[in-house]
């Protein structure tokens, strides 16, 4: 590679020391070198900035393409010869040019053609050379003049690859007119398509793109302006500054091919810097996406978690986006649904995927680490804490029943009460310890543990819900601690509020609602705290989604979906309602 690279170097240099030779022999001008100076100049644009491109892998078959243009323009040089041959095939050099600089505007960056529009025009272009110019160089006795970089005005060599006798009068009256038309119109509509990807497109693509639609719709004024110069006043002074710069628009459209490449160059540096200062402190799930949403600077960027059933379909190129999957190892994590003009750069997408591998396997270590904590915590408390508790629960009831025969009721009616307390308490604290496994869920299912819940809250609460099938544990312990989040949310924050609704139903998996008839928040103003963090992650680490719907004086709902990763054989058949007051 290095030594192909070095190759194409020497070769530039030499076209470029080629193409002022050739202007300098060729000039009859006072002004020889300054024009072979600005020749090899033009030519050396474009072979520049190929070879920059080349040494980028996202940009590689782009910097092919353009270094075949400058090629093809160098042999435009050759206007400035005296032998025929040579002076004609720089003719058709520059005719060749036009197509190689549309697809040119068309492909950049990344050197293909994305959609049907884009292959439409060039297909036109192509058609014009093939119909319009290349078959005018068998009929011509002389091709247009002036044209840009010529040393000649009027007395220029015969054109080599004429067959006739003489030039037909339609090819100046029809041909030359239309073709001209054509162009103008060709590259209008190039201009427009370049528009059209900007205007709906990321911010990415427009940062690279808007040098190249500039230069481009400059163009397209540069030519039409000149051919109605060369029309109605072909002796002005005007017309040689139109062909000072219709020669130098291919340096200019390369210049601007240079911006978009370093503008790109630039955001891959300042995107892989923001993505590992972004997922360094193993944010969650959540969190990631939006670390990941800054780093592309694609605000619609998404994260889909993988499930057992889960498949991925390619979106369509067209619509702009694209799938890069995340696994550890063999393993599939998920993956990111992103801009498609990214995907130009596997180097850069591959370290975004790598890193979020390592977050996203890191906090499920951590999860895993916190439910063993959790577990050895319950143990301990279930062997020490708990066991005194229990004691002393029994050793109250035993004193209660002295206490009543010997010294009054009174007494007793207190240790019953203190008895009662740590029954309480017992709860409160088996509870707390079975953590990622609550009492009931397991074995009697999410609607019983919700019932179970309803119970304990403060505020009066309702369950709703019909047969629920069972689902995958992890599915059933989100739904329930999403639930039990929701409700302590309401009995602290819903002020004034009188009465939570909760609702179960199987509906494209595992919804869950619960609200309450509190003063509510404003959305826009409130930002979430740990709770409803900690709500979203649960919920995403099973691939679901949490909404929370709330303003003020219309009280909050809290909405969980779960899709379902295959529902248990068995149902949970639960009351359609229940009601419980606050303890109390």
């Amino acid at each position: 590679m290095r030594r192909s690279f070095a190759a194409l170097a020497v070769v530039g240099a030499a076209m470029c020391v080629a193409a002022a030779v050739v202007t300098a022999t060729g000039t009859p001008t006072g002004q020889v070198w300054l024009e072979a100076l600005a020749r090899a100049l033009t030519v050396a644009a474009p072979l520049g900035v190929a070879l920059y491109a080349l040494r980028r892998p996202p940009f590689q078959r782009f910097g092919g393409l353009l270094f075949a243009t400058g090629a093809v323009w160098f042999l435009t040089t050759l206007t400035n010869a005296d032998d025929s041959l040579l002076y004609s095939v720089g003719r058709i050099a520059a005719w060749v040019v036009e197509p190689m600089l549309l697809y040119l505007l068309l492909v950049f960056p990344s050197g293909r053609l994305v959609g049907r529009v884009d292959r439409t025009l060039v297909a036109v272009m192509v058609l014009m050379v093939l119909t319009l110019y290349l078959p005018t160089a068998l009929l011509v006795e002389q091709y247009p003049l002036p044209g840009p970089w010529m040393s000649c005005d009027s007395a220029c060599p015969a054109n080599a690859f004429m067959v006739v006798g003489s030039e037909p009068a339609f090819v100046e009256d029809v041909v030359r007119p239309l073709r001209d038309l054509l162009v103008i119109l060709l590259f209008l509509a190039v201009a427009a398509r370049l528009a059209w990807r900007i205007r709906g497109s990321t911010r990415l693509v427009r940062r690279t793109i808007a040098p190249v639609l500039t230069v481009a719709c400059l163009r397209c004024g540069v030519y039409g302006s000149g051919i109605a110069i060369r029309q109605f006043a072909p002796d002005s002074t005007a017309l040689d500054v139109w062909l000072w710069a219709l020669g130098f628009m291919l340096a200019l459209t390369s210049l601007a091919f240079l911006m978009g490449l370093l503008r790109w160059w630039v955001f891959i540096g300042q995107s892989t810097r923001r993505l590992a200062a972004g997922l360094r402190g193993h944010p969650g799930p959540d969190e990631v996406r939006g670390v990941l949403a800054e780093a592309f600077d694609d605000p619609s960027l998404e994260i889909v978690h993988a499930r057992d059933d889960v498949h991925w379909t390619a979106p369509d190129a067209a619509a702009g986006r694209c799938v890069t999957e995340i696994r550890d190892g063999d393993r599939l994590l998920g993956a990111i649904v992103h801009d498609r003009t990214l995907a130009d750069d596997p180097a850069f997408v591959e370290t975004a995927a790598a890193y979020t591998a390592m977050t996203l396997t890191d906090h499920a270590r951590l999860q895993a680490a916190a439910a063993g904590e959790r577990l050895r915590i319950e143990r301990d408390l279930h062997d020490g804490a708990q066991q005194r508790l229990v004691a002393l629960g029994i050793n109250l009831g035993i004193a209660a029943d002295r206490t009543g025969r010997e010294d009054g009721e009174h007494a007793a009616a207190v240790m019953r009460r203190l008895a009662e307390e740590v029954e309480r308490t017992l709860e409160e604290l088996r509870s707390l310890t079975h953590g990622e496994d609550p009492a009931g869920l397991a074995d009697r299912g999410l609607v019983i543990a919700l019932h179970a819940a309803a119970l304990r809250n403060p505020v009066p609460t309702t369950v709703h819900a019909a047969v629920i099938h069972r689902h995958a544990p992890e599915i059933e312990r989100a739904a329930y601690f999403c639930a039990m989040e929701a409700m302590q949310n309401a009995a602290k924050h819903a002020h004034g509020a009188t009465a939570v609704v909760v609702e179960v139903c199987d509906a494209d998996g595992l919804r869950l609602e619960v609200r309450d008839d509190g003063v509510g928040f404003d959305r826009e103003r409130v930002t979430g705290g740990l709770g409803l963090r900690s709500m979203a992650d649960r919920l995403a680490a099973v691939g679901g989604e949490l909404a929370i719907v709330s303003s003020v004086g219309d009280g909050t709902r809290v909405i969980a979906q779960i899709p379902s990763a295959g529902d248990a054989t068995g149902a949970t058949s639960a009351p359609s309602r229940s009601e419980t007051a606050p303890p109390g």
